[in-house]
């Protein structure tokens, strides 16, 4: 009876302490890993990337990811002098094909000002690998990719991208929040951040935007609260982090920075089920 009950102990900590996933993208842009990427550019040249850019000498406090002794992370700007529409999208060159997974990473949006800026983060899954992520015009993209401003300057500061070529409008029920709108002023956007420079909005701070993809839903997450969740479209594909400016306005003090990308296979119910039944089965043999 013992040992019956020493090995149903250890069957269920394996199980507890089972590895729920599987990394399959990581990079925290310590180092140079622009050969990693595959970037587009649309409208210019007139952007600016860095990879492995030292924020924290900038003067810029570590993103929440981030470990002690971190420095760097992924720098764009748009439009820097042209005054034209300007994207930039840095697809990460592995194609993800789990059926199920998720993509985490740190957003800081620099904003000097007040609100306005018509420059977006574009942060998607699932892309060609080949095409701008652009929510306004020329619309384009592929995939799943959320569009964020970063001071709630635009009627769309949370807007959604379904292919083919479809920026999903405000009223759209895929909107988790009051009036599902994709304006910085809907609750749940204020709650998210109250206290920012631009309340409803995050910019000027560090924010983790996650998404969830598995054959039924892409669900986006920021810091941890479920804001838009819409049906499975398209899963395989290449993640891309992106900044796109849609309109003539020029300021050499707008800016982002990524880091602490993730992507991690989500392993189906049923594996930790079978997991289970097969440490059950050998119980009974023995």
């Amino acid at each position: 009876m013992r040992k019956f009950g020493f090995t149903l102990a250890v069957l269920a900590g394996a199980i507890a302490t089972a590895p729920v996933s599987a990394a399959l993208i990581a990079d925290d842009f310590e180092v140079d890993s622009s050969a990693s990427y595959t970037v587009i550019e649309q409208g210019g040249p007139d952007s600016t990337i860095v990879f492995a850019y030292d924020y924290v000498t900038a003067g810029y406090a570590l993103a929440p990811n981030s470990t002690a002794g971190d420095m760097s992370g992924l720098y764009m700007t748009v439009n820097n002098s042209l005054g034209a529409s300007n994207t930039l999208t840095a697809f990460n060159n592995i194609v993800v094909t789990e059926a199920a997974y998720r993509m985490s990473v740190d957003i800081y949006m620099g904003v000097e000002g007040t609100a306005g800026t018509t420059e977006f983060a574009t942060v998607g899954v699932a892309g060609d690998g080949a095409t701008s992520n652009s929510i306004f015009t020329p619309i384009s993209g592929t995939g799943h990719f959320l569009s964020i401003t970063g001071e709630g300057g635009s009627s769309s500061d949370y807007r959604h991208f379904i292919e083919p070529g479809t920026p999903v409008n405000s009223g759209d029920p895929s909107y988790w929040n009051d009036l599902n709108t994709t304006n910085a002023t809907g609750d749940t956007y204020q709650q998210i951040y109250p206290d920012t420079d631009f309340p409803g909005s995050p910019g000027n701070s560090w924010t983790t935007l996650t998404i969830e993809v598995d054959p039924v839903n892409v669900t986006y997450y920021l810091d941890g609260v479920a804001i838009i969740r819409t049906p499975t479209i398209v899963s395989d594909g290449q993640v891309a982090l992106g900044y796109h400016d849609a309109f003539s306005s020029v300021s050499d003090a707008q800016f982002i920075i990524y880091d602490n990308l993730n992507v991690e296979a989500i392993p189906e119910p049923a594996s930790l089920a079978l997991m289970g039944l097969g440490g059950l089965a050998m119980i009974r043999r023995r």
